[in-house]
């Protein structure tokens, strides 16, 4: 109850929500309305999430790419570096050079290079920090994620380059790759964060304006770098979640005409192009987590969709997007059936989570209905679990 009081006596400080995020902005604002009217799911959801960011991450040292042992290539310790994590030692050779790929495998090796999995916090709790900011305006949270978006990204000692040239090497191989800039979108989702905190005085005009050309040189660098290029080209989900990570970049650079251009001129037909007459993505069905992976796919659609809806596009009206939904929703149901490899679980939520938003972007009731029956059921207490708390 202290929670929804302090929200209403700040909603005058408080913009309402827009469709710009990484995460659907009419989600927001169901929660924060529902939060303001004391409906017990979202107070519920609320209350679990704070207590987690009250007793963890407020008091969090801050996440930094600067924290790892091993230098990249370019012996700049600020420069993004990770491995490739599907990539093992061949054990036909004594010094298992080079790797060799086994799908879907991941590699512990992955884990001696510590900002993959920092990035990806980073991204998560700056968003739940943001959200919670949102929906019952305590400064507190505002405060905490500035702290972390400034030092990952305009820390002048600790801060990230605005490069992913050395993300996801493998050793023993020297080609230039594109693959790794997908895991530049977890930098790109706390970006996002910064939007949500805007109205905040710990969110400086010089920290707006800083984010701002830190996020246009790194569009720069992946429209013209030869790793970007070739992840420009690339058939399956990684030219998809380029496309959003592009999108995420030139929303928060304040591109808005570039954001309406790439949904219109690249995201559109590069997905026509992977989705099959019958609702598949055959690139995808030759993995050997195919169920996940034709998935990931439409998580980058919906992401691209959330921050291109705010220019007037639409994405989820595309016919392939609701033909491969209509093609998914079965396995969504039960995942046991999936025809194709999966060689790990399935977390269902994540199909329930794309049936809610695209049920009610299209007026799809029974695909709302059946996101209700499969649930969102989660361990996590974040900004996803408020965000789907009618689906719990």
């Amino acid at each position: 109850m202290k929670r929804i009081l302090l929200l209403m006596a700040s909603l005058a400080a408080l913009v309402p929500a827009s469709a710009q995020y990484s995460f659907n902005g009419e989600l927001l604002d169901r929660l924060a309305e529902a939060y303001r009217k004391g409906d017990p799911r979202a107070v519920k959801a609320v209350e679990e999430v704070a207590a987690e960011a009250d007793s963890t991450l407020l008091g969090m040292e801050p996440l930094t790419v600067t924290a790892k042992k091993q230098l990249p290539p370019s012996g700049d310790r600020r420069d993004y570096l990770s491995l490739s994590p599907y990539w093992w030692p061949d054990p036909s050779k004594p010094d298992g050079l080079p790797y060799i790929r086994r799908d879907g495998e991941r590699n512990p090796e992955v884990y001696d290079c510590p900002e993959r999995e920092n990035g990806d916090r980073l991204g998560t709790v700056t968003r739940t920090l943001a959200v919670l900011y949102r929906v019952t305006g305590d400064e507190r949270y505002a405060e905490k994620c500035a702290q972390l978006l400034r030092t990952w990204f305009l820390d002048p000692r600790l801060g990230m380059n605005p490069n992913m040239t050395y993300a996801q090497l493998i050793r023993g191989r020297q080609t230039i790759r594109g693959t790794g800039i997908i895991d530049s979108r977890r930098m790109a989702f706390a970006l996002n964060a910064a939007q949500l905190i805007d109205s905040s005085p710990a969110w400086s005009d010089y920290d707006r304006r800083e984010l701002r050309e830190w996020a246009r040189t790194f569009l720069y660098w992946m429209e013209h770098s030869v790793n970007g290029q070739k992840e420009l080209h690339a058939a399956n989900n990684h030219g998809l979640w380029y496309d959003a990570i592009r999108l995420m970049t030139a929303r928060a650079a304040g591109l808005d005409d570039r954001v309406r251009e790439i949904a219109c001129e690249s995201v559109k037909p590069r997905f026509a192009k992977q989705v099959a007459e019958d609702g598949t993505l055959p690139e995808e069905l030759v993995r050997t987590l195919s169920l996940h992976y034709s998935t990931f796919v439409l998580e980058a659609l919906s992401t691209a969709r959330n921050v291109a809806r705010a220019e007037g596009v639409e994405l989820w009206e595309m016919p392939e997007a609701q033909r491969a939904l209509e093609y998914l929703i079965p396995y969504y149901e039960s995942p046991e059936k999936w025809p194709w490899p999966q060689i790990k679980p399935f977390a269902q939520r994540r199909g329930a989570a794309l049936l809610y938003e695209a049920g009610l972007a299209l007026d799809r009731p029974e695909w709302v209905e059946t996101a209700r029956c499969i649930g969102f059921h989660t361990s996590k207490a974040d900004f996803e679990a408020m965000l789907h708390f009618e689906l719990q």
